[in-house]
């Protein structure tokens, strides 16, 4: 009868492809468990968006009654991405969200967007070049008036806030 046993060296060299094949699978799990625990550690794993809304102000037209544009700085303070889909007034009419353009002619216009991104431990300010509230003023507003606006966002639901109303003055920054 012939023996069925693989020769011994048959055997060693399959228990060392075994060793190092586990040795591979234990170095990948605890290289992928020590990142993942810095990740964590650095506060970027699990932690939702944190939304504040540091500055609003509403620009004063200089015909009354007239469009004009609202701008917010907002800041995400969490670990997660947010997105604003909406802004609403009581005390203003139709604000939607726009974003600034220009044509080949080099006529700025605003173009109506459908959200801003909000980056995860970023922020977003928007301004004439960037993102906007473009909205219909009410003839009533002076300036240091204050109007109550509802920025609706993906993650962390509805904020509200209060916009001062600013004139328009050349050579500033609104």
């Amino acid at each position: 009868m012939k023996n069925l046993r693989p020769p011994r060296s048959g055997r060693l060299r399959r228990a060392r492809q075994a060793a190092a094949t586990g040795t591979a699978v234990v170095v990948a799990s605890l290289a992928a468990v020590g990142g993942l625990s810095a990740w964590t550690t650095a506060g970027y794993a699990g932690s939702p968006a944190n939304i504040e809304v540091r500055e609003a102000r509403v620009l004063l037209p200089v015909m009354p009654g007239r469009d004009t544009n609202a701008y917010f700085h907002i800041v995400n303070t969490g670990g997660a991405p947010d997105r604003l889909r909406s802004v609403s007034s009581s005390a203003a009419s139709d604000p939607k969200l726009t974003t600034h353009r220009m044509n080949a002619a080099n006529g700025a216009y605003r173009e109506r967007s459908g959200s801003v991104e909000i980056p995860a431990k970023g922020e977003v300010e928007m301004s004439p070049q960037g993102s906007a509230v473009t909205l219909r003023s009410d003839p009533s507003w002076r300036p240091g008036s204050r109007v109550t606006f509802t920025l609706d966002f993906q993650r962390s639901g509805t904020v509200t806030v209060q916009a001062l109303v600013r004139p328009v003055t050349l050579g500033s920054t609104p």
